[in-house]
């Protein structure tokens, strides 16, 4: 007896009349992604977007892990959710990267990920946020956040010492490590443009 033929795969037929409006859509998604501000990037991140961050900051056993988003004027770079012991220190709303500062400054401006294990020793790196909370950076994955049509931010997580710590063997990232948070922020990305269609639609809860 032979083998049933198994079904063929389903292909989606792209409708005339929504095709039509996608241009439209897309315009509206940038300008919904240009109006978004931070307290509007947190409610659009719903808690699948938070979980897949927090899982790929976790498995790169990173100490702190945020999304930095630019501003309306495209000046800085302000942390809008993250996690760590210190989190709370830098996620009140204070904290604002100046844009040509620092590696994710970098990453912003070039739309290309780090993995860096020597962060403090890079000239590049900026020592502010360090100093405020008391810390030494040593290790830093950062990878551009795409979303509504434009690169509007970055994704980062660190390993941390103690800024008074003396010379040790630093903890290191991987490129399974970078691998893994480009995964997540890409995923992310996709569930931001479907959190601000469904909101333009009329279809959020």
């Amino acid at each position: 007896m032979s083998e049933p033929t198994p079904p063929a795969p389903h292909s989606l037929i792209a409708d005339p009349a929504l095709a039509a409006a996608s241009g439209a859509l897309r315009e509206a998604l940038r300008g919904a992604g240009d109006a978004l501000d931070a307290d509007g990037l947190r409610r659009a991140l719903g808690a699948i977007a938070k979980n897949l961050l927090l899982r790929a900051f976790a498995g790169a056993g990173a100490d702190h892990g945020a999304i930095w988003l630019a501003d309306a004027e495209g000046e800085h770079l302000v942390p809008l959710f993250g996690c760590g012991e210190r989190a709370g220190d830098f996620l009140d709303g204070r904290f604002r990267l100046p844009l040509g500062e620092g590696m994710l400054s970098m990453v912003f401006a070039t739309g290309q990920p780090i993995c860096e294990n020597e962060v403090h020793a890079q000239p590049g790196h900026s020592a502010e946020l360090d100093r405020r909370l008391g810390v030494r950076t040593e290790a830093m994955l950062a990878v551009p956040l795409h979303f509504a049509g434009r690169l509007r931010g970055v994704v980062s997580c660190v390993h941390l010492a103690p800024a008074e710590a003396g010379p040790a063997r630093a903890r290191s990232f991987t490129g399974a490590d970078l691998s893994a948070l480009e995964l997540a922020a890409a995923a992310v990305a996709r569930l931001l443009d479907l959190a601000l269609v469904e909101s333009l639609l009329g279809w959020a809860d």
